[in-house]
């Protein structure tokens, strides 16, 4: 199926019976309800109804992804599973027979190398005694197999409105704020962390005392011969971590990585300066999320989503250095920038108005202007905008 046809305007091919054993075939999910569509990762049925076939008999099958002309159509190996055995042949037992399997790298190989668009369009063809038929017989009973979704939240809090050159010329220039992602449920964000002491050269992956190796355990409050700090840490230079997700993971006791969106949007919603008890002890410790909060998402294909987990999974695994000039290292939003432009990269020979952030992108205010052009990618919200609102309002009793 080229790219760009719509399967459900596709003109109806009607089959006619062309064997006197094959009755019918009709897809199901593995509880046997019948099904038009399907997303790749799932078990599906395809069951087949003959006449006059003895019981016990085999039926030789091959799946097809049809392109609307046969001898083009594509085929899709099956094998039993666990072995490298064919499976091709279903038994029949009371003129009733069905094969079962789950759909997975085979299916979204096929979608991806023949250029398949968003689906394939999946018709089995029968073999019994020289008889050969494709069924089900009309088109419009052929599964329609896609790539499973998974929705990105761009969670974004803006520099509060207060900050100016005079008081704070950086967060005033808007690299205040931050900027954060979910892909599917997992929370990943990237921030400085000022009170690390000891780092490891390793863990981070970069060379803290430029002596040509990442070999080392670095004291970060090492001084030199003249009693003067060795590094400086500050917003400029700082070992990185997960910024609202360690503070999550601290409160919550558990590990950074296991943070979840839901938890992210709980943590947004406490008031920025904490709750307290009656007796002055914090029960809710200060968030110093006093900007206002833009949610912002959209869906992509199982793939794409794949590619920015990656990223962050690398990102978690390898902290590297945060610093709000790029040159020097990453910070909040040119992290969630960067695993969006992994399922994303530039691309002359894109449309002007498809998924692209540029790389000129630094504050968290630019991201959510990108973001506004976004389109969502998957089969079931092809082509829809960006969703975006505001989850809080900048503080009123900040500073």
């Amino acid at each position: 199926m080229p790219p760009g046809v719509e399967y459900d305007v596709k003109k109806t091919i009607k089959r006619k019976l062309l064997s006197m054993y094959f009755v019918r075939g009709w897809w199901t999910n593995k509880d046997d309800c019948s099904i038009k569509e399907a997303g790749i990762g799932g078990t599906i049925r395809f069951h087949i109804e003959t006449e006059h076939v003895d019981d016990g008999d085999e039926i030789i099958f091959t799946v097809y992804d049809s392109d609307g002309i046969e001898f083009l159509d594509d085929r899709l190996s099956l094998t039993v599973q666990g072995t490298t055995t064919a499976y091709n042949k279903v038994k029949i037992t009371g003129n009733i027979g069905f094969i079962e399997w789950t759909t997975g790298e085979g299916s979204l190989a096929l979608l991806q190398e023949n250029f398949e668009g968003d689906e394939l369009e999946l018709y089995v063809k029968c073999e019994y005694k020289g008889n050969i038929v494709n069924l089900p017989h009309d088109s419009d009973d052929y599964l329609m197999l896609y790539e499973k979704e998974v929705l990105i939240t761009v969670l974004i809090e803006l520099p509060h409105s207060s900050y100016t050159l005079l008081n704070n010329p950086l967060s005033a220039l808007g690299l205040a704020g931050h900027s954060a992602m979910a892909i599917g449920d997992r929370y990943f964000d990237y921030g400085p962390d000022y009170a690390q002491t000891i780092v490891s050269e390793k863990r981070y992956d970069y060379d803290f005392n430029e002596d040509g190796d990442k070999d080392d355990n670095i004291d970060l409050t090492a001084l030199d011969k003249d009693g003067q700090p060795v590094y400086t840490i500050n917003e400029k230079f700082a070992p990185g971590r997960p910024w609202w997700g360690e503070s999550i993971a601290e409160r919550k006791k558990i590990k950074a990585e296991e943070v979840t969106l839901k938890m992210a949007l709980e943590h947004i919603a406490f008031p920025w300066n904490g709750i307290k008890d009656s007796n002055g002890n914090y029960i809710v410790r200060p968030t110093n999320i006093y900007g206002e909060v833009h949610k912002v998402e959209f869906y992509v294909k199982e793939r794409e989503a794949k590619k920015m987990i990656e990223w962050w999974e690398e990102r978690y695994e390898h902290l590297k250095v945060y610093s709000v000039w790029p040159w020097a290292g990453e910070q909040c939003t040119t992290a969630v920038k960067t695993a969006i432009q992994q399922a994303f990269p530039f691309n002359i020979t894109k449309p002007l108005m498809s998924n692209y952030i540029p790389d000129t992108t630094q504050m968290p205010s630019g991201l959510l202007e990108d973001l506004k052009s976004f389109i969502s990618t998957s089969r079931q919200h092809s082509n829809q905008f960006a969703k975006q609102n505001i989850i809080k309002n900048e503080s009123k009793n900040f500073p």
